[in-house]
């Protein structure tokens, strides 16, 4: 399974040193990270900050690549993407409720005085 990338890879690669010199790096380049970043945003139910874990890169970057790549859950070229899943539950890592906010949940008459 693993040379079977590799072949497709380099008959691309090939393919575009005949066609395009000059220009093959770059354009395999962007083509390669916007396909890492597509992947893990659909594993992620478009999760930025969790994509960007599942790549190892962080989430400035990932979100940078987005708009660089035209990868923005609106756009045609990623109807793959599923829109962003907002995290209402208390984070994972402390299951702590966000400051300010008793059992994560807001006061109804917070704001009222």
């Amino acid at each position: 399974m693993h040379t079977l990338w590799i072949n497709a890879l380099t008959r691309q690669t090939n393919c575009m040193l005949a066609q395009q010199p000059g220009k093959v790096f770059r354009a395999m380049s962007r083509e390669f990270e916007s396909t890492l970043i597509r992947c893990a945003l659909v594993a992620t139910r478009g999760c930025r900050m969790d994509a960007a874990r599942l790549l190892g890169i962080g989430r400035n970057t990932i979100t940078r690549k987005i708009h660089a790549f035209g990868l923005n859950t609106g756009d045609a070229t990623s109807s793959q993407i599923v829109k962003p899943q907002f995290r209402t539950q208390h984070s994972k890592r402390n299951n702590k409720p966000p400051r300010g906010e008793p059992n994560g949940q807001i006061e109804k008459n917070h704001f009222a005085r």
